[in-house]
This record gives C-alpha cells, sequence and structure tokens, in this order.
C-alpha cells in the first residue's frame, strides 16, 4: 500500500504540470478551434526564462541573492509567465492571425512551424545543451540529509532512498534518472529487510559515480511537490474567477460559442483571442519553470516536444474545449503514465522505458471509445 501511494504522489505530480500546459490547449481550441502545437514550446522558453531569471537576477553578487528559495522561485515564475504570455500573443498576433479565415489546414501547418522555429532558436542558443537549475534552488526546497551509509539499515528506509549525482541533474544523459525524469529508487537487493546496506554494492550499482543520499520516510510529499500542486490550484482557482465572474470572462464564453454573433454585440473578438493565447502562454510558462526547476532540475531545447504531445492527449482526455476536462486530463495522464511505469517495471523489467507510447495508446483508445473526452461535447457543424 505505501508503494502504491508513493507511486500516486509521484504521478499527481507529474499530472499536475501536464494540466497547467494542458489548459492552454483546450482554451485556444475553445475559442478558434486551433490546435496550438507550438504550445509545448511556449513550455520550453519558460523553463529557459525561469533559469536566466535566476542567473541574472539571484545568482552571486546580484540584488535577490540572499534572497529565500521560495521568494527566488516566485521570481522566476512571475518572469517566466510574462515574457511567455507576450511571446504567445505576438505568435497569434503575426502567425496565426493572418491565417485565421484561410483553413484549419493551413494554421495547423503554421502551429507545426512556429514550434520548429522556436525549437531551433534553442538549440542554436544553447548548441543542444540542458542547463541545469541554480543549486541553491535545491538546497533550500529539497532539504540535504548526511547519511552513513555503513549504519544506514534497509528496513529503516523501507528500499526507498533516492540517489542523485552530487551536481546539477541533467535528465539526457543521466544515469541516475529514469524515463521522464524519474529518480532511480535503490533496489531491496542491496540488503535484507534489517540488514546494514554494502556501500560498496550501493555504489556499483549507480556506476560508482560521485552521490549523495536523499533519505525520507516511506510516503513523503515535498516542498518541491507542495509548490507544483499549490500553483495549480491557484492557478485553476484564479483562471475559473476570471472565466465565470469578469467582464472578459463572459467575452471569452461569448467568442467560444460564436464568433460572429459576439462581433454584432460589439465584443472584440481579435483582442479576447489574443488574451485567450497570453493567459495559456502564461500557464504554459509557470509549467516550464516549475518542471525545469523541481520535476527534472534541468532545461532542454528539445523539453516541450514530448511533454506538449502529452499534454495535448492530456486535453484530448479530459475533452478538448473543457478547462475543468483539461485539468483532470492531466491529473489521470500522469497517474496512468506513472502505474504504468513502475509496474510494468516491475513486471516485465525494462518495460518501463515505453512510457512515453502509453500516452499514444491512451489518445487512439479515446479517440475511437469517447472522442468527447470526460467533459467535451459534441457539437454539430455550422453550414
Amino acid at each position: 500500500m505505501t508503494e502504491f501511494l508513493i507511486q500516486t504522489l509521484h504521478g499527481l505530480t507529474l499530472g499536475a504540470l501536464f494540466a497547467l500546459v494542458a489548459v492552454g490547449y483546450t482554451m485556444v481550441y475553445g475559442i478558434i478551434k486551433l490546435i496550438n502545437f507550438a504550445h509545448g514550446e511556449f513550455y520550453m522558453v519558460g523553463g529557459f526564462t525561469g533559469l536566466l531569471t535566476l542567473l541574472f537576477l539571484t545568482g552571486p553578487g546580484r540584488p535577490f541573492t540572499s534572497a529565500p528559495g521560495e521568494l527566488k522561485l516566485l521570481i522566476s515564475l512571475l518572469a517566466a509567465g510574462l515574457i511567455v504570455a507576450l511571446l504567445a500573443v505576438l505568435t497569434e498576433r503575426w502567425a496565426y492571425r493572418p491565417l485565421r479565415q484561410v483553413g484549419r489546414i493551413s494554421a495547423l501547418l503554421t502551429a507545426v512551424g512556429v514550434s520548429l522555429l522556436l525549437q531551433n532558436i534553442g538549440i542554436t542558443a544553447t548548441g543542444g545543451r540542458s542547463a541545469g537549475f541554480a543549486e541553491t534552488i535545491e538546497d533550500e526546497l529539497y532539504p540535504r540529509y548526511a547519511v552513513d551509509l555503513g549504519k544506514l539499515q534497509a528496513g529503516e528506509i523501507a528500499a526507498r532512498t533516492i540517489v542523485y549525482r552530487a551536481q546539477y541533474r541533467d535528465y539526457k544523459d543521466q544515469p541516475l534518472l529514469g524515463p521522464g525524469g524519474k529518480p532511480l529508487q535503490v533496489p531491496v537487493t542491496l540488503a535484507a529487510p534489517g540488514q546494514p546496506i554494502d556501500a560498496a554494492r550501493l555504489k556499483t550499482a549507480v556506476d560508482a559515480k560521485p552521490i549523495e543520499i536523499y533519505a525520507y520516510p516511506a510516503v513523503t510529499i515535498h516542498k518541491k511537490q507542495i509548490f507544483i500542486f499549490v500553483a495549480l490550484a491557484v492557478s485553476a482557482l484564479l483562471l475559473y474567477l476570471m472565466v465565470q465572474h469578469t467582464q472578459v470572462g463572459r467575452a471569452m464564453r461569448a467568442v467560444s460559442h460564436d464568433m460572429q454573433a459576439a462581433s454584432l454585440m460589439g465584443i472584440d473578438c481579435s483582442r479576447i483571442v489574443s488574451l485567450t493565447f497570453g493567459v495559456g502562454g502564461m500557464l504554459a510558462g509557470i509549467g516550464g519553470v516549475l518542471a525545469g526547476g523541481m520535476f527534472i532540475s534541468a532545461v532542454d531545447p528539445l523539453m516541450g516536444f514530448m511533454f506538449g504531445l502529452k499534454a495535448f492527449i492530456a486535453a484530448v482526455l479530459g475533452g478538448i474545449g473543457s478547462i475543468p476536462g483539461a485539468l483532470l486530463g492531466g491529473l489521470v495522464l500522469g497517474l496512468i503514465e506513472q502505474y504504468a511505469q513502475y509496474y510494468a517495471d516491475i513486471a516485465y523489467p525494462g518495460a518501463g522505458a515505453y512510457r512515453d507510447a502509453i500516452a499514444f495508446v491512451i489518445l487512439i483508445g479515446i479517440l475511437l471509445i469517447r472522442p468527447r473526452g470526460f467533459f467535451g461535447r459534441i457539437e454539430g457543424e455550422k453550414v
């Protein structure tokens, strides 16, 4: 039961990140019926923006050098959200708006083109390398504990010790992290319950790399996970209040229902569409910081490609066009991925490496069985 709870916690953390990005997909589709496949790259830009903010504002000799880790994180979240919101608005204005009346295929191809453009800009700017987030954030939000390997009892930690290298973690070539950035967990075979863990065997298991041990109880919610859950809850609440209880929100719902009728009623539809892109982009940027700064502790020019596709699948799972559906779909997809990876690895060692395929199997199944998802509704085509 303990193991199930641990995997559930990990799955909800991943699902919360999916949900933040999925909301942007579903908002844009709900307004103009366009799948913005550049949205995953907004998530990537958010991660890099958060990292650069930390480097320039909180590095040695900078204004916020001695600020608490929580304040540094909030500054990077705010900066990433605003920058990515601006990027999303400019993308809509220059790339999508001229094609709004041309046809969906042209707009879709443009979205793919914008995605590839942002990817290549990131690859060119970074040389294709990933970058680790500032260690001060990790130290303050994920505290370290000194552990004597010679005295550590397997029964005391229930084989839940998490092992990391003692440097920035790079999810591309980090052998101590499994697929999707899941931390390698020490197997119980290193020692019988109640017996000391053999330090030599432990080092052999992690390729004899320099390591640090993070020892926690079997089920623990860490500060990083709390920040991710709180960010999702606050974002969802503010989005709900905006959509349901503000004039802008009413305009969004009117444009989503019938853009032509809304225009005749005096609503500036282009401004509402731009605002929708901006809000969705802001959430994606925040998700990029939370993922890059807390979940995988690194950012990469290609980090938005697969994650963006999965967030889109989460939006489809919940019902494309439905904000509550996108939130629920993200959480459900995160849980399914985590459960499938962990228990597949137990049944068939190495099978967890195919976790990315699970999302696409879910997409195919949803389209075949329930195309409208959890909360979506089938609308007739207007003629």
